[in-house]
Protein backbone atom coordinates (compact mmCIF):
# COMPACT_ATOMS: atom_id res chain seq x y z
CA UNK A 1 0.00 0.00 0.00
CA UNK A 2 2.92 2.12 0.63
CA UNK A 3 4.03 2.09 -2.56
CA UNK A 4 0.71 2.54 -4.17
CA UNK A 5 0.53 6.14 -2.35
CA UNK A 6 3.78 6.93 -3.17
CA UNK A 7 2.85 6.09 -6.86
CA UNK A 8 -0.37 8.03 -6.68
CA UNK A 9 1.62 11.16 -5.06
CA UNK A 10 4.08 11.29 -7.46
CA UNK A 11 1.95 11.13 -10.55
CA UNK A 12 -0.07 13.86 -8.93
CA UNK A 13 3.53 16.06 -8.75
CA UNK A 14 4.09 15.44 -12.10
CA UNK A 15 1.05 16.43 -13.73
CA UNK A 16 -0.26 18.89 -11.79
CA UNK A 17 1.32 21.93 -13.74
CA UNK A 18 0.13 23.60 -16.94
CA UNK A 19 -0.31 21.69 -19.88
CA UNK A 20 -0.43 18.50 -17.76
CA UNK A 21 -3.76 19.02 -15.87
CA UNK A 22 -6.16 17.77 -19.12
CA UNK A 23 -4.51 14.13 -18.23
CA UNK A 24 -4.79 14.12 -14.53
CA UNK A 25 -8.07 15.65 -14.01
CA UNK A 26 -9.93 12.34 -15.61
CA UNK A 27 -7.65 9.81 -13.71
CA UNK A 28 -8.25 11.34 -10.41
CA UNK A 29 -11.94 11.95 -10.72
CA UNK A 30 -12.07 8.26 -11.75
CA UNK A 31 -10.06 7.10 -8.73
CA UNK A 32 -12.59 9.24 -7.06
CA UNK A 33 -15.79 7.52 -8.03
CA UNK A 34 -14.31 4.37 -7.47
CA UNK A 35 -13.17 4.55 -4.02
CA UNK A 36 -17.31 5.46 -3.03
CA UNK A 37 -16.82 7.99 -0.26
CA UNK A 38 -19.43 10.15 -1.83
CA UNK A 39 -16.74 12.05 -4.72
CA UNK A 40 -18.26 12.37 -7.79
CA UNK A 41 -15.49 14.59 -9.60
CA UNK A 42 -12.91 16.54 -9.11
CA UNK A 43 -12.05 18.95 -11.75
CA UNK A 44 -9.53 22.63 -11.85
CA UNK A 45 -10.23 25.63 -11.32
CA UNK A 46 -8.72 29.46 -11.20
CA UNK A 47 -5.80 27.64 -9.56
CA UNK A 48 -7.31 25.27 -7.10
CA UNK A 49 -8.63 22.10 -7.51
CA UNK A 50 -13.29 21.27 -6.84
CA UNK A 51 -14.02 18.23 -5.36
CA UNK A 52 -18.09 18.20 -6.23
CA UNK A 53 -19.95 15.69 -3.68
CA UNK A 54 -23.20 14.46 -2.37
CA UNK A 55 -22.77 17.22 0.62
CA UNK A 56 -21.21 20.08 -1.63
CA UNK A 57 -18.18 21.27 -3.31
CA UNK A 58 -14.54 21.37 -1.32
CA UNK A 59 -11.96 22.79 -2.54
CA UNK A 60 -8.02 22.52 -1.99
CA UNK A 61 -5.04 23.38 -3.71
CA UNK A 62 -4.47 20.03 -4.81
CA UNK A 63 -6.77 16.92 -5.64
CA UNK A 64 -7.60 14.70 -2.96
CA UNK A 65 -8.70 11.28 -4.56
CA UNK A 66 -9.38 9.58 -1.33
CA UNK A 67 -11.12 12.17 0.34
CA UNK A 68 -14.05 10.35 2.62
CA UNK A 69 -17.02 13.61 2.55
CA UNK A 70 -19.12 11.71 5.50
CA UNK A 71 -15.98 12.10 7.61
CA UNK A 72 -15.37 15.09 6.88
CA UNK A 73 -18.54 16.47 7.90
CA UNK A 74 -18.05 14.61 10.70
CA UNK A 75 -15.36 16.37 11.93
CA UNK A 76 -16.40 19.53 11.61
CA UNK A 77 -19.63 18.87 13.28
CA UNK A 78 -17.52 17.16 16.54
CA UNK A 79 -14.70 20.19 16.37
CA UNK A 80 -16.41 23.03 16.52
CA UNK A 81 -20.48 22.48 17.57
CA UNK A 82 -19.57 20.75 20.70
CA UNK A 83 -20.30 23.52 22.95
CA UNK A 84 -22.85 25.57 20.52
CA UNK A 85 -25.30 24.71 17.48
CA UNK A 86 -25.77 27.62 15.30
CA UNK A 87 -29.23 28.51 14.28
CA UNK A 88 -31.30 30.32 12.15
CA UNK A 89 -30.46 34.15 11.66
CA UNK A 90 -27.42 34.04 13.64
CA UNK A 91 -23.88 35.74 12.93
CA UNK A 92 -21.00 33.31 13.33
CA UNK A 93 -17.48 34.89 12.60
CA UNK A 94 -14.99 32.44 11.56
CA UNK A 95 -11.38 33.08 12.72
CA UNK A 96 -9.01 31.22 10.64
CA UNK A 97 -11.23 29.83 8.78
CA UNK A 98 -8.86 27.22 6.28
CA UNK A 99 -10.71 26.24 3.21
CA UNK A 100 -13.79 26.65 4.56
CA UNK A 101 -15.12 22.89 5.80
CA UNK A 102 -16.62 24.66 8.93
CA UNK A 103 -17.75 27.71 7.33
CA UNK A 104 -19.80 25.32 4.90
CA UNK A 105 -21.55 24.06 7.72
CA UNK A 106 -22.48 27.53 9.81
CA UNK A 107 -23.61 28.92 6.13
CA UNK A 108 -26.17 26.18 5.73
CA UNK A 109 -27.07 26.25 10.06
CA UNK A 110 -27.61 30.23 9.62
CA UNK A 111 -29.89 29.74 6.48
CA UNK A 112 -30.56 32.78 4.68
CA UNK A 113 -31.38 34.99 7.35
CA UNK A 114 -28.01 34.65 9.18
CA UNK A 115 -24.43 35.71 8.04
CA UNK A 116 -21.23 33.78 8.57
CA UNK A 117 -17.66 36.00 8.27
CA UNK A 118 -14.83 34.26 7.38
CA UNK A 119 -11.11 35.06 7.84
CA UNK A 120 -8.28 33.73 6.07
CA UNK A 121 -4.67 35.46 5.53
CA UNK A 122 -2.99 32.95 3.70
CA UNK A 123 -3.16 33.31 0.04
CA UNK A 124 -3.89 29.76 -1.27
CA UNK A 125 -6.01 29.29 1.18
CA UNK A 126 -8.09 32.05 0.81
CA UNK A 127 -8.14 31.62 -2.87
CA UNK A 128 -9.81 27.91 -2.16
CA UNK A 129 -12.48 29.38 0.40
CA UNK A 130 -13.23 31.97 -2.16
CA UNK A 131 -14.14 29.25 -4.72
CA UNK A 132 -15.94 27.41 -2.09
CA UNK A 133 -17.80 29.99 -1.33
CA UNK A 134 -18.67 30.74 -5.07
CA UNK A 135 -19.23 26.67 -5.86
CA UNK A 136 -21.72 26.52 -2.72
CA UNK A 137 -23.31 29.33 -3.72
CA UNK A 138 -22.77 30.61 -0.52
CA UNK A 139 -24.86 33.92 -0.19
CA UNK A 140 -24.55 34.74 3.44
CA UNK A 141 -20.74 34.10 3.78
CA UNK A 142 -18.10 36.39 2.98
CA UNK A 143 -14.66 36.18 3.21
CA UNK A 144 -11.72 38.74 3.91
CA UNK A 145 -8.43 38.00 3.50
CA UNK A 146 -6.59 39.07 6.32
CA UNK A 147 -4.00 37.87 9.81
CA UNK A 148 -5.83 38.62 13.12
CA UNK A 149 -3.15 39.62 15.44
CA UNK A 150 -1.91 42.00 17.95
CA UNK A 151 -2.69 45.74 17.91
CA UNK A 152 -0.19 48.50 15.47
CA UNK A 153 1.04 45.73 13.17
CA UNK A 154 -0.24 46.43 9.08
CA UNK A 155 1.31 43.36 7.99
CA UNK A 156 2.56 40.28 8.88
CA UNK A 157 4.60 36.97 7.43
CA UNK A 158 2.46 33.71 7.26
CA UNK A 159 4.05 30.39 6.87
CA UNK A 160 3.81 28.70 3.47
CA UNK A 161 3.74 24.82 4.37
CA UNK A 162 2.22 21.77 1.80
CA UNK A 163 -0.13 21.47 4.47
CA UNK A 164 -2.61 24.43 4.58
CA UNK A 165 -3.48 23.30 8.58
CA UNK A 166 -0.35 24.13 9.93
CA UNK A 167 0.53 27.31 8.48
CA UNK A 168 1.25 29.86 11.31
CA UNK A 169 2.90 33.54 11.88
CA UNK A 170 5.97 32.20 13.56
CA UNK A 171 8.07 32.58 10.10
CA UNK A 172 10.35 34.69 8.70
CA UNK A 173 9.59 33.28 5.38
CA UNK A 174 6.21 33.23 3.78
CA UNK A 175 3.69 35.94 2.64
CA UNK A 176 3.19 39.10 3.56
CA UNK A 177 -0.08 40.03 4.22
CA UNK A 178 -2.62 42.51 5.50
CA UNK A 179 -2.99 42.03 9.34
CA UNK A 180 -5.94 43.49 11.59
CA UNK A 181 -7.55 42.81 14.87
CA UNK A 182 -11.00 40.88 15.80
CA UNK A 183 -11.76 44.47 17.46
CA UNK A 184 -10.90 46.19 14.01
CA UNK A 185 -13.28 43.82 11.99
CA UNK A 186 -15.91 44.33 14.75
CA UNK A 187 -16.21 48.07 13.87
CA UNK A 188 -15.39 47.61 9.88
CA UNK A 189 -18.14 45.27 9.56
CA UNK A 190 -20.65 47.25 12.76
CA UNK A 191 -20.86 44.15 14.22
CA UNK A 192 -23.20 44.96 17.55
CA UNK A 193 -23.49 40.95 18.06
CA UNK A 194 -21.58 37.88 17.00
CA UNK A 195 -23.39 34.59 18.07
CA UNK A 196 -20.71 32.63 17.91
CA UNK A 197 -17.16 33.04 17.14
CA UNK A 198 -14.78 30.22 16.06
CA UNK A 199 -11.06 31.10 16.39
CA UNK A 200 -8.28 28.49 15.18
CA UNK A 201 -5.10 30.45 13.81
CA UNK A 202 -1.61 28.32 14.76
CA UNK A 203 -0.86 29.96 17.95
CA UNK A 204 -1.39 33.72 16.93
CA UNK A 205 -4.42 33.42 19.42
CA UNK A 206 -2.14 34.98 22.08
CA UNK A 207 -1.71 37.62 19.81
CA UNK A 208 -5.49 37.94 18.82
CA UNK A 209 -6.54 38.44 22.62
CA UNK A 210 -4.90 41.60 22.86
CA UNK A 211 -7.05 43.18 20.12
CA UNK A 212 -10.58 41.70 21.22
CA UNK A 213 -11.66 43.05 24.94
CA UNK A 214 -14.26 45.21 22.26
CA UNK A 215 -15.38 42.15 20.58
CA UNK A 216 -15.87 39.91 23.42
CA UNK A 217 -18.61 42.47 24.81
CA UNK A 218 -20.40 41.53 21.80
CA UNK A 219 -20.04 38.50 21.22
CA UNK A 220 -22.25 35.47 22.92
CA UNK A 221 -20.22 32.28 22.50
CA UNK A 222 -16.50 31.46 21.59
CA UNK A 223 -14.51 28.47 20.75
CA UNK A 224 -10.94 29.08 20.87
CA UNK A 225 -8.41 26.23 19.77
CA UNK A 226 -5.08 26.60 21.54
CA UNK A 227 -1.86 24.68 20.64
CA UNK A 228 -0.36 23.59 23.51
CA UNK A 229 -0.03 20.33 21.47
CA UNK A 230 1.94 21.89 19.25
CA UNK A 231 4.78 23.45 22.07
CA UNK A 232 4.62 19.63 23.40
CA UNK A 233 5.47 18.54 19.82
CA UNK A 234 7.83 21.05 18.37
CA UNK A 235 9.44 22.46 21.63
CA UNK A 236 8.27 26.36 20.47
CA UNK A 237 6.68 27.98 23.42
CA UNK A 238 4.57 30.20 21.23
CA UNK A 239 2.54 27.77 20.39
CA UNK A 240 1.65 27.03 24.77
CA UNK A 241 -1.51 29.77 24.41
CA UNK A 242 -4.32 27.46 26.46
CA UNK A 243 -3.60 29.24 30.42
CA UNK A 244 -2.96 32.76 28.59
CA UNK A 245 -6.26 32.59 26.48
CA UNK A 246 -8.23 31.60 29.52
CA UNK A 247 -7.14 33.53 32.09
CA UNK A 248 -7.90 36.36 29.43
CA UNK A 249 -11.19 35.12 29.18
CA UNK A 250 -11.92 34.72 32.54
CA UNK A 251 -10.43 38.37 33.56
CA UNK A 252 -13.27 39.34 30.76
CA UNK A 253 -16.20 37.85 32.84
CA UNK A 254 -16.70 34.94 30.77
CA UNK A 255 -17.83 31.25 31.49
CA UNK A 256 -15.02 28.88 30.35
CA UNK A 257 -15.72 25.50 29.94
CA UNK A 258 -12.81 23.37 28.60
CA UNK A 259 -13.47 19.57 27.05
CA UNK A 260 -12.90 16.39 28.86
CA UNK A 261 -12.68 13.07 28.75
CA UNK A 262 -11.04 9.59 28.20
CA UNK A 263 -9.23 9.56 24.24
CA UNK A 264 -9.87 13.16 23.23
CA UNK A 265 -7.19 14.33 21.07
CA UNK A 266 -4.70 16.31 22.19
CA UNK A 267 -5.93 19.31 19.78
CA UNK A 268 -9.69 18.92 21.09
CA UNK A 269 -8.33 19.08 24.90
CA UNK A 270 -6.72 22.09 23.86
CA UNK A 271 -9.93 23.85 22.83
CA UNK A 272 -11.86 26.52 25.00
CA UNK A 273 -15.36 27.27 25.13
CA UNK A 274 -16.34 30.86 26.40
CA UNK A 275 -19.95 32.20 27.05
CA UNK A 276 -20.96 35.26 27.69
CA UNK A 277 -23.24 35.33 30.29
CA UNK A 278 -24.11 39.09 30.25
CA UNK A 279 -25.59 38.75 26.75
CA UNK A 280 -29.31 37.97 27.54
CA UNK A 281 -29.99 35.48 24.85
CA UNK A 282 -29.93 31.57 25.93
CA UNK A 283 -27.77 29.86 24.21
CA UNK A 284 -28.00 26.09 22.52
CA UNK A 285 -25.68 24.14 24.19
CA UNK A 286 -24.61 20.68 22.52
CA UNK A 287 -21.81 18.99 24.54
CA UNK A 288 -21.04 21.18 27.43
CA UNK A 289 -23.04 21.83 30.53
CA UNK A 290 -25.30 24.23 31.26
Amino acid sequence: MGRSVSFSSLVKKLLDRRGLRSLLIPLVSHRARTKGKGLKRIFYDHGVWIHESSSGYFVFHEPVAGLDMANICALAREHFLWGYTPSSGDVVLDVGAGVGEEALLFSRQVGERGKVICVEGHPRTHRCLEQLIKYNNLTNTVSLQLLVTEPDVEHSIIEDSHDYLTNSIMSSVGFSVGATTVDAIYQKLGLDRVNFMKMNIEGAERLAMKGMTEALKRTEVLCISCHDFLAEETGNEFFRTKSAVREFLQHHGLKVVERLGDGLPPYLRDQLWAYNENLKRSVQLTGSPN
